[in-house]
């Protein structure tokens, strides 16, 4: 890591090497040849330019080599094995100092790297940072903030946008171990990790189809705390097609398997809250499980999620909460919350 004393041309933080640190960004697609070519427009517009841009094809037959060339970005196709395995491969092709990640279907503001390399000149201890983000959506719905279709649209739209949703969930710097065993607080298509930090922290794991960031944000919160940047430096859009619209049993379970990891690594573990702690969260997720396999008929995945939840949820209480027939479920559930606010 880098002292404040050590910068280079500019103000700029030192590389490992002694050089101006250096920046990859990594974009994994699948079939959304439109979308990546906006999110690779959006990484080549910075006012301080990427190092390298590294599009990941999830899949051989992707049409996103195609839909790219021609654009000053290394594209290289993998067998198709999931959005863990597209970042993964390009961590391992990543030669900087840092890798910062962005999903197909997502853009950056223009200043996005220019205000990362200054806040890693102003904290040099801090190996991982976010920014707040925009929502947006080709006609905005309840929960976007404006509409737009295009890089330009956005910002645009920003000159006047009123910022409607809550970002204060990603400031967990100095609790950010802690913070993250409870949920997700990170926006994956901001997150910047020293590339040394992030291979040590693991990756991605492969064979989840969700939760893959969380238990990245949590791996690498084991080994330095998570900083956001001040200003809103992306824009997150919503579309018909976003990864959680799908309720398979493997992202169902995938929250539940994805906590049982955290409590069973061996990994170095930061000052944290004992498992008790942090029951009504996870008994959500629990719920949240269970709800969908009744809903799919998926008896497998409901035997799962029970078997995970004896595990991740210490108090008898909750676990025959969990089992109550739903009426009983949802007066209990009152009651408690009743107690609770008394």
């Amino acid at each position: 890591m880098t002292s404040a004393r050590e910068e280079g041309a500019g103000g700029r933080p030192v590389g490992q090497d002694g050089g101006v640190q250096t920046f990859t960004l990594i974009i994994p697609t699948h079939g959304r040849p439109e979308f990546v070519v906006q999110a690779v427009d959006s990484g080549l517009r910075q006012e301080r330019a990427f190092d390298r841009i590294i599009v990941i094809p999830d899949g051989l037959d992707d049409p996103a080599p195609d839909a790219l060339a021609g654009l000053p970005v290394d594209v290289h196709p993998i067998a198709h094995g999931g959005v863990s395995a597209a970042r993964n491969a390009g961590l391992a092709l990543a030669d900087t100092d840092w890798v910062c990640f962005l999903d197909d279907d997502d853009l950056l503001h223009p200043a996005y790297l220019a205000d990362l390399e200054a806040a890693i000149a102003a904290h040099p201890e801090t190996s991982a940072f976010n920014a707040p983000y925009w929502s947006f959506a080709a006609v905005a719905g309840p929960h976007e903030e404006f509409s737009a279709t295009s890089l330009d649209e956005c910002l645009s739209a920003i000159e006047s946008a009123v910022p409607r949703n809550d970002m204060s969930y990603l400031e967990i710097t100095g609790r950010s171990y802690d913070a993250l065993l409870e949920k997700l607080a990170g926006s994956m298509s901001t997150a910047a990790v020293r590339t040394a930090v992030l291979r040590e922290a693991g990756g991605f794991p492969v064979g989840l189809i969700a939760a893959e960031d969380w238990t990245m944000y949590v791996n690498v919160a084991r080994l330095t705390e998570w900083r956001v940047l001040d200003e809103r430096r992306a824009f997150f859009r919503a579309h018909g097609d976003n990864a959680m619209s799908g309720r398979s049993r493997g992202k169902l379970l995938a929250p539940l398997r994805a906590i049982r990891s955290f409590w069973r690594s061996g990994e170095p573990s930061p000052p944290h809250a004992p498992l008790e702690a942090y029951r009504r969260a996870y008994r959500n997720e629990v719920m949240t499980a269970l709800t969908g396999c009744r809903r799919n008929g998926d008896a497998e995945g409901r035997e799962e999620a029970l078997r995970i939840a004896d595990e991740i949820l210490p108090r008898r209480w909750d676990r025959i909460f969990i089992r109550m027939p739903r009426p009983v479920r949802s007066v209990m559930w009152r009651l408690e919350r009743g107690s609770r606010a008394s």
